[in-house]
């Protein structure tokens, strides 16, 4: 006769295997509760980083212009640029340099600003890429950005009453309306609307001004005076250029402008264009995020339209360029 053994538990070998199965559900719930957690945790930090800010230096300080308290001549702002450069880094496509510049340059969702838009009068910004352009060495600017630049060397001078040197700006298109002011009519209209201090916010009457800045695109075209260009020509040398091969053009256009503006010679050297873009840029950051955190709305500077007429030239107007 041959036995077969049969297995079988003793009731205390059920209790242990009951207990070691409560044992495993309990490892399983806390598994489940330990990924919940770092699901939760992930989705916080992210909300965090989304909200993070970074902080603008002299947030309580109600600027009255631009360059108020940081003249070009003068010490840059270095906390300022510090904080813009951690703020400007923050969600950049890790190959961002090799983008076009009307490329987007950040991350989904990064490339917004802190508010629906930044209000410069003559230009409103909804995305970062603008200060990205305006900030990268080898990068051109745009008409957008000297035009914003030229409204607030404007500004300036209507803030600061009590200045004895008067002048004002065109905006970045003047040459053109008047290039094509012969086959355009409307920008003969605009020509004598900013000559009369109209049709350019916060511009002033050519006839109350000691000097008129005019950025044109070409020097070239002024060599030598002819019959299509009215005006006599002085060529300036030996004032800090920007290197041959970089795109520093209209950086250097402001900066001109602004040297001059505050009554002062363009120097011959010492120009860093890297740190000037910083000290623009920078300076327009802080002043456009203050004017939105306090709701603040511009005097109202856009003129009213003159009824048009036609331009007439001075003879005796002298235009002086710098080469």
């Amino acid at each position: 006769m041959t036995t077969t053994p049969v297995s079988h538990s003793t009731p205390k070998g059920k209790e242990e295997e009951e207990k070691e199965e409560e044992e495993e559900k309990e490892k399983e719930e806390e598994e489940k509760e330990k990924e919940k957690e770092k699901v939760k945790k992930k989705a916080k930090e992210k909300e965090k980083k989304k909200e993070k800010k970074v902080e603008v230096v002299s947030c309580n300080v109600k600027q009255q212009y631009l360059f108020e308290g940081f003249n070009i001549d003068g010490k840059g702002p270095t906390e300022l640029i510090s904080s813009f450069s951690q703020w400007i880094n923050e969600g950049l496509y890790k190959h961002h340099a090799k983008k076009r510049d009307k490329d987007d340059h950040y991350l989904a969702n990064c490339s917004n600003l802190e508010f629906k838009q930044l209000d410069f009068v003559v230009a409103s910004l909804k995305k970062k890429d603008w200060f990205y352009v305006m900030s990268q060495p080898n990068r051109c600017w745009t008409d957008e950005h000297v035009n914003v630049i030229l409204y607030y060397l404007r500004k300036k001078l209507k803030q600061q009453s009590h200045s004895k040197y008067r002048y004002t700006t065109t905006n970045y298109f003047f040459k053109t309306y008047i290039d094509k002011a012969s086959v355009v009519p409307e920008y003969e209209y605009k020509i004598v609307g900013i000559i009369k201090g109209f049709d350019i916010p916060a511009g002033l009457p050519w006839h109350l001004t000691d000097d008129v800045y005019v950025p044109v695109n070409f020097l070239e075209t002024y060599e030598g005076k002819n019959k299509s260009y009215p005006f006599k020509v002085i060529h300036v040398t030996g004032i800090a250029q920007q290197a041959s091969s970089s795109l520093d053009c209209a950086l250097f256009v402001a900066a001109y402008a602004e040297f001059l503006s505050d009554g002062l010679q363009v120097p011959s050297n010492g120009i860093i264009s890297e740190t000037l873009r910083m000290r623009y840029v920078s300076l327009l950051w802080n002043y456009g995020i203050l004017k939105a955190r306090s709701v603040y709305v511009s005097n109202n500077e856009d003129p009213q339209r003159p009824r048009p007429k036609k331009a007439k030239f001075d003879e005796n107007v002298v235009v002086t360029t710098i080469d």
